[in-house]
Order: C-alpha cells, then structure tokens, then sequence
C-alpha cells in the first residue's frame, strides 16, 4: 500500500455512506495523481483528518450519526477553518446559503468532480 506522502499532486478524503460511490471516486482521483482515502461515515472521517493534512474534503451530506454538516462544523471550529469542503448531494438547492466551501450535485460526471478539485488544489510547478 502507498502512503499519500508519495502523491505530489494533494490528499483528498472523501466521505460518503456509499462504498461504491467511495471506490469510484477513489479510482478517479488517483488515476489523476491525487491521494485519496475514503471513510464511510463523518465520524470516521474525523478521526483520518486528526491523523493525515488534507487539501481538500468531500462530504456528502446525509449520512447516518452525523450529518456533512455537522462534520463542517466539527472540522471549522476544532481541526483547521483552511481545509476546503465540498458538500455532495443530490438536493444541492437547499445547500444555497450554506457555508461549504462549494456544493457539488449528486450524480456529477468525472469532468465535473475534477473541475470542483482544481478550483482548490493548484497543479505543483514543474522541477
């Protein structure tokens, strides 16, 4: 297994109650050279982000235990405000006012996952 430090390009968690959805992100991501770890739910989520420095957070926003926003919350006041989030969901409307960092509706190509990953994780210059 290949840690993330080895991934130039930035580390990516991505929180979903959907293992296969998890998988395809995964498969998507580091394929582009990103590192990606998965947690099935926002608890577990937490307990990566005390562990590993993400450049970017997915979330989706219903989950059981703990909502996407209650894991905004979490991780604004008690990790780091700086960690970009992107909530995912399929009622991206009702997310209009919220504080995410962006929204992403649910289902959303490979084109428009990677577009939503490039406004917050910059390419590293050529050495």
């Amino acid at each position: 297994m290949e840690t993330l430090d080895k991934f130039p390009k930035g580390k990516i968690l991505i929180i979903d109650d959907e293992k296969m959805l998890l998988e395809l992100f995964r498969r998507i991501l580091t394929t582009y050279g990103f590192a990606v770890d998965v947690a099935e739910s926002a608890k577990q989520g937490i307990k990566k982000i005390h562990t590993i420095k993400y450049n970017l957070i997915f979330t989706d926003i219903k989950m059981p235990g703990m909502s996407g926003h209650e894991l905004f919350d979490y991780v604004k006041k008690n990790v780091d405000q700086a960690i970009p989030i992107i909530a995912m969901s399929g009622t991206p409307w009702l997310l209009k006012n919220s504080n995410f960092d962006a929204v992403i509706a649910k289902p959303f190509c490979k084109e428009e996952m990677l577009d939503m990953v490039h406004q917050f994780i910059q390419e590293p210059e050529p050495q």
